[in-house]
């Protein structure tokens, strides 16, 4: 079972969890999933906590009774004994990140542009694409994404209460990021030159990322 199939199965399982346990059991796939764990591995654990959560429901018995009332802590040790990213598989993952986000900025590139063109507006510039902007979308969407699954993370296994607060220190780390982000572009501006990607090029631009992403990322 490849690792789609295994998420789909995932989900039907879910189905026929009671509310309490499918909580319960969603926040272990959160703190699981944004783990730097093998995607494979991951989801095989989560198959299998999972149905033995199903045959546990089927007897009366809850997520609670069965895996603890400190599910970190039992993640964590499951997490811990599970095979890390590494190597090819580390390295698809964190080119995913700017891939995605490049191609998109690419395909926004092109639907403007040709908007632009069919309103009969300035084209020009339209097809001036700062290499600077470039840089700080790849590093950026990086950044904020590894920032955003730390954050999952942490704040997995809290009350649904605390989960709904606003957290001051999360905020401030992201307006902080973009700050530095903001002010990372000024700076590059100044020093990197600027490109001129015509709309149609944004588009093959964008398909081919979209291509990409199929072929080098997409779980198997």
């Amino acid at each position: 079972m490849n690792t789609k199939q295994m998420i789909k199965e995932n989900n039907q399982l879910q189905d026929a969890m009671k509310p309490n346990n499918l909580s319960y059991y969603q926040d272990m796939v959160v703190y699981i999933r944004s783990s730097s764990v093998q995607e494979q591995k991951g989801e095989e654990l989560l198959l299998e906590i999972a149905q033995h959560l199903l045959d546990a429901q089927a007897k009366g018995k809850s997520a609670e009774e069965v895996f603890g009332s400190d599910p970190e802590s039992y993640c964590k040790e499951l997490v811990e004994q599970l095979p890390k990213m590494k190597g090819l598989s580390s390295l698809q993952f964190q080119l995913m990140i700017p891939w995605v986000a490049l191609t998109w900025f690419f395909f926004v590139q092109a639907l403007v542009g040709f908007i632009t063109m069919w309103a009969g507006g300035p084209v020009e510039r339209m097809t001036q694409v700062r290499l600077s902007t470039l840089i700080l979308i790849a590093g950026g969407s990086y950044v904020l994404i590894h920032a955003l699954l730390r954050w999952m993370k942490n704040d997995a296994f809290k009350p649904e209460e605390d989960k709904r607060k606003v957290n001051a220190r999360n905020i401030g780390i992201y307006v902080a990021i973009t700050v530095l982000i903001l002010v990372a572009g000024v700076w590059l501006g100044r020093l990197l030159p600027v490109l001129t990607v015509a709309p149609w090029i944004s588009l093959v631009i964008f398909l081919i990322g979209i291509a990409g992403t199929k072929l080098l990322f997409s779980s198997k």
